[in-house]
């Protein structure tokens, strides 16, 4: 188990370009278990041949599907796109049931770029994944805040953001798990809600600050939560760094009011010891930690990716440990 020894924090606000925000010490007595009894601890680092073509290749699908504008509170219908991945094997006619796993891009990205970056690194990585039996056969969908004209300060993005939980659990979700095989009996809110064992959102950067919103607003339909290298924003931007007591208690009192038994739910938070954003998530998740009532280690940990930075690349080591956590295998 990791014990930290000494971890300075500085909590200064800062942009994604700034390299201001690296942990200044870091002292560990030995290796983390995947137990995960620790507040902190150690990713695992992916396999080489992981990074390299399955000869078991699932496949992506892109789902256009209506929606409207939830950022304004408007009627206006709109449209979004959406990718589908489906493992190896999937078939129509089988009664297998897939968990599913929401993504959500970071900013300047889009839907798109989590199946298509890196010379298709995530897609390498699921189809290992799967055809190792790392994990339970689980749907990955890529789904994104960003419609009309993006913004171009990423931090503007954040109603964006705060109004895409809205939207998949209306929109997305109901098309994504009536078209394919999963754990919904039916896809109204009961529906939804009584399958949400087997749903997990995740999100990278801006996308990370769309999972801590859901985390608030749609915690009856997740019950799998995966912030990367981003704080929650529902004090104002950076409010998980520069406020992390108050987005802490902010945060537990949104979960109370669910009434969930036994606080049904989970936060794997990770970040890079090089991420420009680490410090804003640890901050929030320590604080979020001394809530034990509502965050012990038991409903949230925090996962460090050994001199990762903030990058599209580092998603894969957060992936590859993290989601035969949230969806373990039978074997």
């Amino acid at each position: 188990m990791i014990k930290t020894l000494l971890l300075c924090l500085c909590m200064v606000a800062c942009n994604d370009k700034d390299n201001s925000l690296i942990p200044s010490e870091q002292e560990y007595e030995s290796e983390v278990s995947s137990d995960y009894t620790e507040l902190l601890n150690k990713t695992a680092p992916v396999p080489v041949e992981y990074k390299q073509e399955s000869t078991f290749k699932g496949r992506v699908v892109q789902i256009d599907y209506d929606t409207k504008n939830y950022v304004d509170g408007t009627e206006e219908m709109r449209r979004n796109t959406a990718y589908v991945y489906l493992p190896y094997g999937y078939d129509d006619t089988s009664n297998q049931r897939y968990n599913v796993f929401y993504f959500v891009h970071g900013h300047g990205e889009t839907a798109a770029s989590f199946f298509q970056n890196e010379n298709e690194l995530m897609y390498k990585l699921l189809d290992h994944m799967m055809e190792n039996d790392d994990m339970a056969p689980t749907i990955v969908v890529s789904t994104s805040y960003v419609y009309g004209t993006p913004v171009d300060y990423y931090p503007d993005a954040d109603p964006y953001c705060k109004a895409l939980p809205q939207e998949l659990v209306n929109d997305l979700i109901p098309v994504v798990e009536n078209r394919y095989h999963t754990y919904a009996q039916n896809t109204n809110i009961a529906g939804i809600e009584a399958s949400r064992n087997h749903r997990a959102i995740g999100g990278f950067s801006m996308g990370a600050v769309a999972t801590w919103y859901a985390l608030e607003y749609t915690l009856n339909c997740f019950k799998y939560f995966m912030p990367i290298s981003s704080d929650g924003w529902s004090l104002g931007r950076f409010s998980g760094m520069t406020y992390p007591v108050e987005t802490a208690e902010h945060l537990a009192n949104a979960v109370r009011s669910f009434n969930l038994s036994e606080n049904d739910f989970y936060i794997w938070a990770c970040s890079g010891t090089n991420d420009v954003a680490y410090n804003r998530i640890w901050a929030q998740v320590q604080a979020m930690a001394q809530l034990p009532d509502v965050f012990s280690v038991s409903h949230l940990t925090f996962h460090e990716q050994e001199e990762a930075r903030h990058e599209f690349r580092s998603l894969a080591e957060y992936l590859y440990n993290a989601l035969p956590f949230i969806f373990p295998t039978n074997k």
